[in-house]
């Protein structure tokens, strides 16, 4: 499974306005509402907020991948967001935020869960892919940019 086959253009934030962590989690899973595939975002945010309690999700690098398993849901999920300004995330490095990758996926689904974290991690560790991601314009430009970038990324 690609990133490109569950993430929508419309779960993507060209342009955040967070400054700080809680800021962030609530934009990315804010969206995901706003489309129609949540019901409760307060009892999504939870799950993200509990799973970084266990550590952070700032891979460094400028790169974060909340992320988190739910009951009673019956899809993956992904959002995506990029600040420019950057957000203080907590990150292992102590470096300030641009890309976020939000994925949710339902409880059941450990393997699937591992295999688009690895997914994920593989795509932003192209430095080039993440220079690229921060010059673009629009949700479009941005998921047109995952997608081919994902084509050489194998299954």
């Amino acid at each position: 499974m690609r990133i490109r086959d569950i993430l929508r253009k419309e779960c993507i934030i060209p342009y955040m306005g967070a400054r700080t962590k809680r800021e962030a989690i609530g934009e990315l899973v804010g969206v995901l509402e706003v489309c129609g595939l949540i019901r409760d975002k307060r009892e999504v945010e939870g799950v993200i907020l509990e799973r970084e309690r266990l550590g952070s999700t700032g891979i460094g690098e400028g790169v974060a991948i909340p992320h988190g398993k739910m009951k009673g849901l019956t899809e993956i999920l992904i959002s995506f967001g990029r600040s420019k300004e950057g957000v203080d995330f907590d990150a292992v490095d102590r470096l300030p935020v641009h890309i976020f990758f939000l994925l949710i996926v339902p409880e059941e689904c450990l393997t699937l869960h591992l295999r688009m974290l690895s997914r994920i991690s593989r795509l932003l560790r192209r430095t080039h892919f993440k220079e690229r991601l921060m010059e673009l314009d629009s949700a479009e430009e941005i998921y047109g940019a995952i997608s081919s970038e994902e084509e050489g990324i194998p299954e």
